[in-house]
């Protein structure tokens, strides 16, 4: 009677393939046709953040886009909303994210999701609503974050910018964040109709 003598790889081969797989994913090229994020903004009003993500050409998003994960402690994530951004090529530069800590917002974390889908995720401390819209000249995607602070962060916070400051406060929104609806353009008829100045 012969002994069958059954033959197994070792473990370790298939942890070795995997791990082989995986860096030579992280050398994948970019695909061609992508914009990129070219700077990421906070701005720290009293009743809510604006986060805005400056593109090199617009986006198509869908009616909203923004979804929101509860927080985990069993692996300490806080609540956060996550934006998927298409046609959007932003690698690992954002990798450390920005930080925010306003008493709404933790920070702004920017990754690549697939090679044609960049995700924002914006990390919560708290959280009441929030709005999403698409603007160009410059092309961005602006978030707006409601929510309570207590008292002594409502004092502090405001208007703070993360990278660009001198807006006034207010409830109003500062004009290069203000939907335009209508442009009229007067530009004259010559001699003494010398249009609108």
């Amino acid at each position: 009677m012969k002994k069958r003598v059954v033959y197994s790889r070792p473990k370790g081969v298939f942890v070795l393939a995997l791990c082989l797989l995986c860096l030579s994913l992280l050398g994948v090229e970019r695909p061609k046709g992508l914009g990129d994020v070219k700077e990421i903004r906070t701005w720290s009003y009293p009743d809510y953040t604006r986060v805005v993500v400056e593109l090199t050409r617009p986006v198509v998003l869908s009616e909203d886009p923004v979804i929101r994960l509860g927080r985990d402690d069993r692996v300490k994530r806080p609540e956060r909303l996550y934006i998927d951004i298409p046609g959007i090529w932003v690698g690992r530069e954002y990798k450390e994210g920005v930080p925010v800590g306003d008493g709404l917002l933790r920070a702004v974390r920017l990754g690549q999701n697939t090679l044609e889908t960049t995700r924002m995720v914006i990390d919560l401390e708290r959280y009441d609503r929030h709005r999403m819209f698409a603007l160009s000249s410059p092309d961005r995607i602006v978030v707006d974050v409601y929510g309570r602070r207590d008292d002594e962060q409502t004092a502090q916070a405001g208007p703070k910018a993360g990278k660009t400051s001198g807006k006034k406060k207010g409830s109003r929104l500062p004009m290069g964040s203000r939907r335009i609806h209508k442009v009229v353009i007067d530009p004259g008829h010559g001699g003494k109709d010398a249009g609108a100045i």
